[in-house]
């Protein structure tokens, strides 16, 4: 699929916002780099039941003291190689 420019998505938001709700794939080229244009729905703004328990356990993981803290960037690459 071909990429729109900028100036030839900006010409035809409507017809780039109608594809998308269709499920179609809108790629939009600014400079060297490339975006896709895409329906999000109600479902993916929404934080669930079972994302809300995730979260709770993690601040009280966290609360407990039962998490890896990296104070420097090297740290963090180390703690990641790790992994």
């Amino acid at each position: 699929m071909e990429a729109l420019s900028v100036r030839e998505y900006r010409n035809n938001l409507a017809a780039s916002f109608t594809k998308a709700d269709k499920g179609e794939q809108v790629l939009i080229r600014r400079k060297n780099e490339i975006y896709a244009l895409v329906k999000v729905g109600r479902e993916d703004l929404m934080i669930t039941p079972e994302l809300q328990k995730r979260i709770d356990e993690v601040r009280q993981a966290y609360s407990d003291g039962k998490c890896v803290t990296c104070s420097t960037q090297e740290e963090l690459t180390d703690l990641l190689d790790a992994l």
